[in-house]
C-alpha cells in the first residue's frame, strides 16, 4: 500500500511560534529566534486505513537489488578458452590468483590442476561469464535465487558448471576499480535454453537455477514521515506484537533506532516469500490498543462500501491476526467478487478451515482468471484429506493447463510439508530428541529431496543426481489427469510428468540433437530401441529402454555412479528438456508440453530501473505464467470478472504430420 505525500504547513503553530517570539522579544533586550516549526507530511489515503504504518512512512531497502561479477565456468565441450579483453583477463587473473590457484595448487581431480591463472583462461573446457542477478526485494540471508550467465570468451556454455563467484552491487567492475559490496554468491550448473535450435544459433547465455545464496542482505529500514519516539515506539509495539519471534529467528523484528527510524528483519517463516511479509507489514496498525473487534468491524464494512479497495483491506485484516477471523467470515459468501476473494484471501492465510468449502467452489466454478489464484489459497489451508482430494479432482477433471499447474504446485507443498512432520516426529520419539539438534532449514531441505508415492497427495518424486552427488533436477509424477509435460526453469529445477499412465506412442521414431539422439521402436510388445552420441566423449550408446516417460526421463538425466550403478546417459537438465520436447514435437507422446515463462530477464531490467527509479515488484499474489507447447486446442481465458489479470498461456500449434 503506497500512497502519496502532501506537505502541510501546520499554520496555526507556526503562528503561534511567532506570537511567543515578539513577546519575548518585548520583555527580553537579547533577540529571540523564531522556533522552526517542520511541515506535516499528510498522506493521500483513505480514512480507513490512515493508521496503518505504510501511511505514514516510507520503507528503504526493499527495492530488487542489482548485482553482479565475473566467474569461471568449466566443464564445457570444447567451446571455451578464446580470446578476453586485457582489463577482464587481469580481473580474472588476480581472482584466481587470490583463491589460490596456480601451477603448485591442490585442485587434484578438477579442470584447474596443477595449471597458472593464465593457462586456465586459455583452456577450451573452460569460459569467463558475466554473472547477473536481482535479489528479491528484502530477501534475508540465506535466501536464494536465480542468475544469469553471459559468455565472454565462449561459443557455448551447454555442459557448464559455474565455480562459486562473489557477487557485488550493481554493474560488475574489473581489476583496477572500485570494487563495491559483496551481497551473494552463486554457483551451480548452467541452464541452457533448451528451445533453441543450436544449429541456428550459439548458446552463449544460460541461468543458474536457485543457483544464487545472499550473504549480506540490506536491511530493511523503515522511516517515518514526521519524527516522533512515542509513534515509533507503537509502531515497533505492534509489529513485534504481529510477527513474535519464531523457529530460527535470533531477534525481534523490528528494532527502535531513533523517534524516525525502525529497523526491519524478515522473520524466518518468509524467508521464502519477503516481499509477501513486506506487503503485510505496511498493513499493520501503527496503534494497537484499539480492540481488534472494532477495527475488524469497520474493515467489513469497508469491503462493501470501497471494493475497489479489497486487497488493501484484505492485508489488513490479515494483520489484525485470528481474533478477526469472526468478521472475514461475514464476507465469505458476499455476492460481489472482490470482497470475498479478498476475505477469503485472508481467512486462508490465517488459517482458516471454515474457508475451504468456498475456495473448492470457487476453484471449479468461479471465472478462470480466479480459479488458479483461489487454487493457491485452498492449498495452504491444513483442512484435513479433503483438500487434497480437491486438489486431485481439479488435476484429473481440468482442461485448464494454469489450474492443473496450480494444483499440482498445491498438492506438491503438502506432500513436502507431510514429509517434513514425519521427520520432525521420528526424530522426536527417539531417546536423544534428535530434532532439537538438527537446524530445521535441513530438516526441509531434506523433505523435498524425495517423495515415496501414494497417499494423499499420491505423488511421486525421486532426484537426479550428478556423480559429485549435486541434485540436476528433480522428477515429479503425478499418476493422474490428462497426460502432460511440465518443466520448470526458475528456481528448482523439475519435469512433472501427469498422467495415469504416461508412455511413447507406438510405432515410434524420433530424434534430437541433429540425430544424436534417437529413439525408433514399432507395436506395442517389441522393444524401443535408442541410439546416442555423447558430444562430450563422441562415445556412442546403444540400447533399449522402456516406453514409460518416467522411466525415460530419469535414464536421460541419470549418471553411473558406485552409489548408483545403473546406467543413464548423464545428460544436463537443458539436454533432457530439449530432448523430452523434440520427443513431443515428433509425435512421439501424446502428452502436452508446458512450460513456465521466462522471467528472470524482466526481473533483471526491474533491478536496473530501481536503482533509478524507486518502484514496488510484483507480488506473490500474481498469477504465475506459462509458455504452452499443447497438442491440442486451448479455448481462450475469459476476463470478465478479473480485468485487471492477463492471458498467461500461449497455445501453439502441433506440428503437422503426413
Amino acid at each position: 500500500m503506497k500512497w502519496r505525500r502532501s506537505a502541510v504547513s501546520l499554520g496555526m503553530t507556526l503562528v503561534a511560534s511567532i506570537c511567543g517570539a515578539l513577546i519575548g522579544a518585548c520583555e527580553s533586550s537579547e533577540p529571540v529566534k523564531a522556533k522552526e516549526v517542520k511541515p506535516l507530511v499528510v498522506r493521500d489515503v483513505p480514512d480507513l486505513l490512515r493508521e496503518t504504518i505504510g501511511a505514514q512512512t516510507t520503507f528503504a531497502g526493499v527495492d530488487p537489488t542489482l548485482v553482479s561479477g565475473y566467474g569461471l565456468v568449466v566443464g564445457l565441450r570444447g567451446t571455451g578458452g578464446q580470446n578476453i579483453p586485457d582489463r577482464i583477463a587481469a580481473t580474472m587473473e588476480r581472482q584466481m590468483g587470490l583463491n589460490g590457484i596456480g601451477r603448485g595448487n591442490e585442485l587434484k581431480g578438477t579442470p584447474l590442476d596443477g595449471k597458472s591463472p593464465r593457462d586456465v583462461l586459455r583452456d577450451p573446457n573452460v569460459a569467463v561469464v558475466l554473472v547477473t542477478a536481482s535479489i528479491p526485494p528484502g530477501a534475508p540471508q540465506g535466501s536464494t535465487f536465480d542468475v544469469y550467465v553471459q559468455a565472454v570468451n565462449a561459443t557455448s556454455l551447454e555442459g557448464g558448471t559455474l565455480w562459486t563467484t562473489e557477487l557485488r552491487l550493481g554493474l560488475a567492475n574489473t581489476f583496477g576499480q572500485v570494487q563495491p559490496q559483496k551481497l551473494a554468491e552463486s554457483r551451480g550448473p548452467v541452464f541452457v535454453n533448451p528451445f533453441i535450435d543450436p544449429t541456428k544459433m550459439t548458446r552463449t547465455s544460460g541461468r543458474i537455477l536457485n543457483g544464487g545464496l545472499v550473504t549480506s542482505p540490506f536491511k530493511v529500514e523503515i522511516r517515518l514521515d514526521n519524527e516522533s519516539h512515542a509513534v515509533a515506539r507503537s509502531m515497533v509495539s505492534s509489529i513485534n506484537s504481529r510477527f513474535p519471534e519464531g523457529a530460527g529467528d535470533r531477534e525481534p523484528t523490528a528494532i527502535g533506532r531513533t523517534g524516525s527510524s525502525i529497523a526491519v528483519r524478515v522473520p524466518a517463516a518468509y524467508r521464502d516469500k519477503p516481499a509477501e511479509f513486506l506487503d503485510l507489514l505496511r498493513a499493520v496498525r501503527v496503534d494497537d490498543r484499539t480492540p481488534i473487534e472494532d477495527v475488524a468491524r469497520r474493515y467489513v464494512d469497508g469491503f462493501k462500501n470501497q471494493p475497489g479497495l479489497s486487497n488493501e483491506f484484505s492485508l489488513c485484516l490479515e494483520a489484525l491476526g485470528p481474533k478477526a477471523l469472526p468478521f472475514i467470515r461475514d464476507l465469505y459468501d458476499y455476492s460481489e467478487l472482490g470482497p470475498q476473494f479478498g476475505a477469503l484471501r485472508a481467512g486462508a492465510k490465517l488459517g482458516d478451515a471454515r474457508a475451504a468449502v468456498f475456495l473448492k467452489k470457487m476453484a471449479k466454478e468461479g471465472s478462470q482468471p480466479i480459479r488458479p489464484r483461489a487454487i493457491a489459497l485452498l492449498a495452504e489451508l491444513d483442512a484435513g484429506p479433503t483438500i487434497d482430494v480437491a486438489l486431485r479432482e481439479i488435476i484429473a477433471e481440468s482442461d485448464n493447463l494454469l489450474e492443473r499447474v496450480a494444483a499440482y504446485e498445491g498438492l506438491a507443498k503438502r506432500a513436502e510439508a507431510a514429509m517434513l512432520a514425519r521427520f520432525v516426529r521420528q526424530l522426536r520419539e527417539r531417546e536423544d530428541n534428535l530434532a532439537e539438534q538438527i537446524p530445521f532449514a535441513y530438516l526441509e531441505a531434506r523433505s523435498q529431496l524425495v517423495l515415496p508415492g501414494g497417499g494423499l497427495q499420491g505423488l511421486a518424486r525421486v532426484p537426479i543426481r550428478s556423480k559429485a552427488g549435486r541434485v540436476k533436477y528433480f522428477v515429479d509424477v503425478v499418476p493422474f489427469g490428462k497426460p502432460m509435460v511440465y518443466v520448470t526453469q526458475a528456481r528448482v529445477p523439475r519435469i512433472v510428468l501427469f498422467g495415469e499412465r504416461a508412455e511413447l506412442k507406438r510405432p515410434v521414431f524420433a530424434s534430437a540433437w541433429s540425430d544424436r539422439f534417437m529413439l525408433d521402436g514399432g507395436s506395442p510388445g517389441e522393444p524401443i530401441k535408442l541410439y546416442y552420441l555423447d558430444e562430450r566423449t563422441g562415445e556412442p550408446t546403444k540400447g533399449t529402454v522402456e516406453p514409460s516417460l518416467a522411466l525415460l526421463t530419469e535414464y536421460l538425466g541419470r549418471e553411473t555412479t558406485a552409489s548408483d550403478p545403473r546406467a543413464g546417459l548423464g545428460m544436463t537438465y537443458s539436454e533432457v528438456v530439449g530432448t523430452l520436447y523434440s520427443l513431443q514435437k515428433s509425435g512421439a507422446t501424446p502428452a502436452a508440453f508446458a512450460t513456465e515463462q521466462d522471467r528472470l530477464m524482466s526481473e533483471l531490467l526491474s533491478a536496473q530501473q530501481a536503482s533509478r527509479v524507486k518502484d514496488r515488484p510484483e507480488t506473490p499474489d500474481d498469477v504465475p505464467e506459462l509458455t504452452v507447447f499443447d497438442t491440442g486446442t486451448v479455448r481462450p481465458t475469459g476476463l470478465d470478472e478479473q480485468p485487471d489479470v492477463k492471458p498467461t498461456i500461449t497455445p501453439i500449434a502441433p506440428p503437422k504430420r503426413e
